[in-house]
């Protein structure tokens, strides 16, 4: 016979609680029934070594922590920016949630003890801010000019970014069976002054992820950590989104299309095909309204 693991029933349940999974869903991760899962939580009986490591793997929680006397101190959740009624956070977002807190308090903790050196655009500005003066920092900041983009311009934010500190994540699955919805959020931004993480879920069009990275780094600015969606210059309910979301908007379509920019290429906006090659330059929607976002 098998050995038991003798695990802790309230570990037990909150780590499967904690990783949004229903006992069905647990369960066949092992695989055992539902009842038989139950019987675990509750205690009527155990799981044999080998069917904890299973769940330990599907949970993404070290082995040995089923075995603490109590529920573990955990990550605090990031802050929800996300509009009323959004959908509820899944497995899979929890999942890439976790991971890059984890790999965000390691790196925090590598670059402390290190040479590592606190990065004086992390809580520049605030909401008091002019918005317009937060994307001219930004440009600034990461020597970028919306105008004369070296290369794909979601590349060059991406790498502009990382030079100046800020780690960029972007996916779309955790493994070919767990994807990440965009329905649920499209980035989350985790603003720290040593080892600052933005996150774009890249299920989205590259116009869409532009956006969203520049939204999130707009967070880091700002120091306000969170999680977003709706993100975009032509978001519907903009009257119901969060302060800091209608702020970061703004932020980011005035450093994707700086006022100064925009009235100058006005003048060439006079046909469908002009409006399509001046926003793939931009690395914008052609679909979407952003100069009525700047203008507004």
């Amino acid at each position: 016979m098998a050995d038991k693991a003798n695990v802790t029933l309230k570990v037990l349940k909150w780590a499967r609680e904690s990783a949004r999974m229903t006992v069905e869903a647990a369960a066949a991760k092992v695989p055992v029934s539902p009842e038989k899962l139950a019987e675990w939580e509750d205690g009527t009986s155990l799981p044999t070594i080998r069917q904890a490591e299973l769940l330990a793997k599907a949970y993404r929680r070290p082995f040995a922590l089923f075995f603490l006397p109590d529920i573990p101190r955990d990550f605090q959740p990031l802050n929800d920016f996300r509009t009323k009624g959004s959908q509820p956070l899944g497995t899979a977002s929890i999942f890439i949630i976790r991971e890059l807190q984890e790999k965000q308090v390691w790196l925090q903790d590598v670059l402390k003890e290190g040479d590592g050196k606190r990065l004086p655009f992390v809580g520049k500005f605030s909401l008091k801010d002019n918005p317009i003066s937060v994307a001219r920092d930004i440009l600034q900041t990461l020597d970028i000019d919306p105008a004369h983009y070296s290369k794909d311009p979601i590349q060059e934010w991406i790498e502009k970014a990382e030079a100046k500190g800020i780690f960029i994540s972007r996916t779309s699955y955790i493994h070919s069976r767990m994807k990440l919805d965009s329905d649920e959020f499209q980035g989350f931004a985790i603003a720290d002054e040593y080892a600052p993480f933005v996150f774009i879920n890249s299920e989205d069009w590259d116009s869409a992820q532009l956006f969203t990275l520049v939204h999130e780094v707009s967070h880091i600015w700002i120091a306000q950590s969170g999680i977003s969606n709706e993100v975009g210059p032509d978001t519907p309910a903009r009257d119901k989104l969060h302060p800091i979301e209608l702020f970061c908007n703004l932020v980011a379509a005035n450093a994707l299309m700086p006022q100064e920019i925009m009235n100058q290429k006005s003048s060439v906006f006079n046909s469908s095909g002009t409006v399509y090659r001046q926003a793939k330059a931009l690395g914008v929607s052609s679909t979407s309204s952003p100069w009525l976002l700047i203008i507004s």
